[in-house]
């Protein structure tokens, strides 16, 4: 069985004579040559920019890897390096010891209430924990107490005096002092864990 189109040859015919026709017309001609002469000038137009944008960025990155040779060359990333390491170490140092969970507690919340008897305030309660999840790239544990008693101005005064020189690092979380009749306070303090080298 065979389809015809004879709509198709006829359609495809006209447009063939129509075609020769307007190019036999001078005008046609000439449209058509402006046509092309634009599209071909727009596409020329179109790569000398992307051309220049391309040796731009070429320039750019030629440029990058030779400020980055150029710094390689120094020792400018030994220096870094060293201050790095000391800075590390420093901060190290910093940190609280304990062979195990129990005594780094102990020796935490020890050291908390003689600093507080040093500077003259009362404690009527403290408690420490231990937060063992360590979410930090050094793996390092949370110590922290809660601690309360009476507020007396200058003696609070004094104890953070005596936690701000001290060499290990401690950190105040929470503070909230309750005036009144008789005043009061509420302190968490924090510091970071590292376990004791062995002997």
């Amino acid at each position: 069985m065979t389809i015809a189109f004879p709509a198709l040859g006829a359609t495809t015919s006209w447009i063939g004579e129509w075609w020769r026709a307007q190019l036999a017309v001078r005008r046609a001609r000439a449209a058509l040559v402006a046509l092309i002469f634009a599209l071909g000038a727009s596409g020329l137009l179109w790569l000398d920019t992307r051309d220049r944008e391309v040796r731009q960025d070429l320039a750019q990155k030629r440029l990058l890897i030779a400020r980055i040779e150029q710094i390689e060359s120094t020792d400018l990333w030994r220096q870094r390096r060293a201050e790095t390491d000391t800075l590390r170490h420093q901060a190290k140092e910093r940190f609280w010891e304990g062979e195990t969970d129990g005594l780094a507690q102990a020796n935490f919340q020890s050291w908390i209430a003689d600093q507080a008897n040093q500077a003259g305030i009362r404690i009527g309660d403290i408690r420490t924990t231990i937060n063992t999840t360590t979410n930090n790239p050094l793996k390092l544990r949370q110590v922290s107490t809660q601690l309360s008693g009476r507020f007396d101005a200058d003696a609070f005064f004094k104890l953070l005096q005596i936690i701000a020189a001290d060499q290990r690092m401690v950190v105040i979380e929470q503070l909230e002092i309750q005036m009144g009749q008789a005043p009061r306070f509420e302190m968490t303090l924090s510091g970071f864990l590292r376990r004791a080298p062995k002997t």
